[in-house]
């Protein structure tokens, strides 16, 4: 309904991406809100270990988290520049 009254998007089914993106995130939000789930949380040094080193596989996770998050945010605002172009 937000979107369609914010944005001039009408959601089509159950799939749409519009919704299976946010879902997405609320799951990685509940499996980061996990207590000690990564290693960072019991040593917050290793924030800065590259991503390549073993134990921080952390990183690449909340790199895909962020990424989501940032789609969430853009492609609604995308989707509106482009139908004013259009």
């Amino acid at each position: 309904m937000i979107l369609s009254v914010v944005y001039g998007i009408a959601i089509k089914e159950s799939k749409d991406p519009y919704l299976s993106t946010p879902e997405i995130a609320l799951n990685g939000f509940a499996e980061a809100g996990i207590p000690s789930r990564f290693g960072v949380d019991y040593f917050p040094f290793l924030k800065y270990v590259p991503s390549w080193v073993p134990g921080a596989s952390f990183q690449k996770q909340a790199e895909h988290w962020r990424k989501i998050l940032e789609d969430i945010r853009e492609k609604p605002f995308l989707y509106v520049q482009d139908q004013l172009v259009s």
